[in-house]
Parts: structure tokens; C-alpha cells; sequence
């Protein structure tokens, strides 16, 4: 695996400055957490003695250690465990959040009276004060409840479940955005603010397209055929998508069929959208004499929109997320202990990123987390 992602500046990071305090217990809340930690915040995860839940779902490692997903929401943080409930767990609350300037809690999630800077981040599956309030929810619910499960499969089959947790890192992402919308607000006023992110409201937006063509015209997305010009061709070493829409005369150029063109069943755009399984039957016959590297590469050269399939291990391998530091190496600067993760997913102009430390040990150690 490869070192940290390139740093480009000698600029301190976008958000160093900040002392952020993570109360939430799911993926959404400890994804803005992390977002937050890649860029500088001081997070602190505040615990319970038995652990955060993430810490007890899966994946899990092979070895046992813990669960990875876990690891993955909460790498660059510290952690403290809060003591049970009663006075000790106030007081304790109490100084944890005093000199915060975000803290991020589920909805809840009971607190001291912040101070008027603080920005706080409500964190929920639904919106508060909806009809779904009361709802208990998880990604399937989600999926099925923004419209994008029923739009994704084959029309002759049930609905397809897209696996992970899609809707909660949209979220979380969404969290994250809007308490650096209210940290901005803050410059000007001094003051902070209560926002929320609803895991509901993401997906929702995540799917305006959904929302515009049902209150145009009273329809919903389906599972029916794509019309447009796509395919998805077996080559010798692997799968290609190609996107053919804008040069019909070049997709027959990628395939040496270029007698296809002047065809009359392919010879007007009408006619090569109708006759486009046909077409597709000769491509495939051709692509399985080549590979997807030849395919991508002549396609690029004609601008046809066409990228192989990648499995996991290629990807992980591959020159393009290597130079990307797509997949890192963290090293304990305290245990030495190392672990893998995932770089960040987009870039701060002038800011790098520095969620380098491996997610804190277990919940109640005698130093939980990593030394600062």
C-alpha cells in the first residue's frame, strides 16, 4: 500500500483550528466526525463502556481485532469513554464539551447547555418533526423510501438492494457540509448554531432528478430498458461499459465494423437506437478478441465514453489509486501498530489532509485512542 496522498503545500490544514467533540453512535455521525479529523479538527469520540455501536458492526476483521468499519469512520480521532449514567457521566460530559467548538450528537442524545460559539450537528434518520419521526429505519428502508431502489434492476425482477451504506454517508457528508456552512456563518457573527442532517433529506436530494420528473409530469423512474446507446461487452481478460450515444460511425470504427455504418439498418441515428441489440451481438463477437485495455484505448482515441470493470484487487492495485493515495498505510505513533485506509475522498484547495492515525483502541483502555 502507499504512503499518505501527496502534500502540495506547506499551508496548515483547512480546519486545525477546531476542537470537535463526536457524540453519535452510527455511521452518519462518526463519517462527518472523520471528515472533520481529515482536515485538521481535533475530534474526540466520547463513548459509552461498552463502546460506540459501530465498534460491533460488520465488516470485521479476519483476525478478530474489531470491526472494520469501525476503523474506518474513526481514524484521525481520540477517544474517551463516558462513565455511566449519573452525576460522574454529566460532569464529565460537562468538560468535554466546554471548550468545543462543534459538537455532533444523534438526536437523542441528551446534553449540558452549550456555549453560544458552539456549532451542533443533529444527526437522525428522519426529520424531527415529520411524519416518518417515530420511524425506525436502516439503508434498505432508505434506499426503498428515496425512490433509487425501485429505479435500480431489471424490469422483470424485484428491485435491487445496493449493498453498503450508501444513505448514511450521504449524510454524513451532508453534516459535514453544513457545519462548515454554520462555521463560516460563525466568522461573521460569533455565534453558532444548531444544524441537522437527516439520512432521510440526503437521499432525497441525492434523487432530485427523481423528484423534478414526478412533479413535471406525475411519473416515476422504472426499471425499464435503458433506451440510450449502452453496453456492457465481455473481452478476453475481463468487462467493458460503453456509453455510444454521441458517433455511431465510431463505435463501428472501435470494432473494425465499419461497413455497420452504411448499413441501412444502422444508417440514421432512429434507426441505429432501434437495431442497437443487433449491433451490440457483433460488437460482443469482436470484443472477445480483445482486451479491455485495446477496447478502452481505441475508444478513448475515438471520444466514445467506455471504462473496464474493475474488481476490488485491481482497483486496489491499479497506477491511478496508487498515485491518488486512494489506500494508505497508518502507523501508531504510540504501539506501532499499523492499518490500512482509504485516502480522502475529495480535496481541500490548499489544505492537506491529515487523518494519518489508526481509529482509537478499544473502548475503556487505559489510553484509548492516540496520543496527540
Amino acid at each position: 500500500m502507499s504512503g499518505p496522498p501527496r502534500r502540495d503545500t506547506s499551508r496548515p490544514a483547512a480546519l486545525v483550528h477546531l476542537r470537535v467533540v463526536d457524540l453519535s453512535s452510527g455511521v452518519a455521525g462518526q463519517y462527518c466526525g472523520k471528515l472533520m479529523a481529515g482536515y485538521g479538527a481535533e475530534v474526540t469520540l466520547a463513548e459509552s463502556a461498552g463502546g460506540t455501536p459501530t465498534r460491533r458492526m460488520p465488516p470485521f476483521t479476519t483476525d478478530g481485532t474489531g470491526s472494520l468499519l469501525f476503523r474506518h469512520l474513526n481514524q484521525g480521532k481520540a477517544s474517551v469513554t463516558l462513565p455511566g449514567e449519573g452525576s460522574a457521566r454529566d460532569v464529565r460530559l460537562r468538560a468535554l464539551v466546554a471548550g468545543a467548538d462543534v459538537v455532533v450528537r444523534d438526536a437523542v442524545t441528551d446534553l449540558p447547555p452549550l456555549a453560544p460559539e458552539v456549532v451542533e450537528c443533529v444527526v437522525s434518520d428522519f426529520p424531527e418533526n415529520g411524519p416518518y419521526a417515530r420511524w425506525g429505519a436502516d439503508e434498505m428502508v432508505h434506499q426503498a423510501l428515496s425512490g433509487y431502489m425501485n429505479a435500480t434492476g431489471r424490469s422483470d425482477r424485484e428491485p435491487l438492494y445496493g449493498v453498503g451504506r450508501r444513505a448514511y454517508y450521504a449524510c454524513g457528508t451532508t453534516a459535514f457540509v453544513s457545519v462548515l456552512a454554520a462555521l463560516h456563518e460563525r466568522r461573521r457573527s460569533g455565534r453558532g448554531q444548531r444544524v441537522r442532517a437527516s439520512v432521510f433529506e440526503s437521499m432525497a436530494a441525492m434523487g432530485q432528478n427523481f423528484v423534478t420528473q414526478h412533479s413535471y409530469n406525475g411519473t416515476t423512474e422504472s426499471r425499464a430498458r435503458y433506451t440510450g446507446l449502452l453496453a456492457t461487452l465481455r473481452c478476453a481478460d475481463g468487462h467493458i461499459v460503453m456509453f455510444a450515444i454521441r458517433d455511431p460511425a465510431a463505435v463501428c470504427r472501435l470494432f473494425d465494423a465499419e461497413h455497420l455504418a452504411d448499413d441501412p439498418r444502422f444508417d440514421r441515428p432512429g434507426s441505429f437506437i432501434r437495431d442497437w441489440d443487433e449491433l451490440v451481438k457483433v460488437f460482443q463477437e469482436r470484443a472477445l478478441r480483445m482486451t479491455t485495455g485495446e477496447v478502452v484505448t481505441r475508444a478513448q482515441e475515438l471520444r466514445i465514453s467506455c471504462e473496464r470493470v474493475w474488481r476490488l484487487d485491481e482497483l486496489v492495485a491499479s497506477e491511478q489509486w496508487r498515485d491518488r493515495g486512494v489506500v494508505r498505510t497508518l502507523r501508531s505513533a504510540r504501539t506501532g501498530a499499523e492499518e490500512p485506509a482509504l485516502g480522502p475522498v475529495f480535496r481541500i484547495s490548499g489544505s492537506p489532509y491529515l487523518a494519518d492515525r489508526p481509529s482509537p483502541g478499544p473502548a475503556g483502555a487505559a489510553n484509548p485512542g492516540e496520543a496527540r
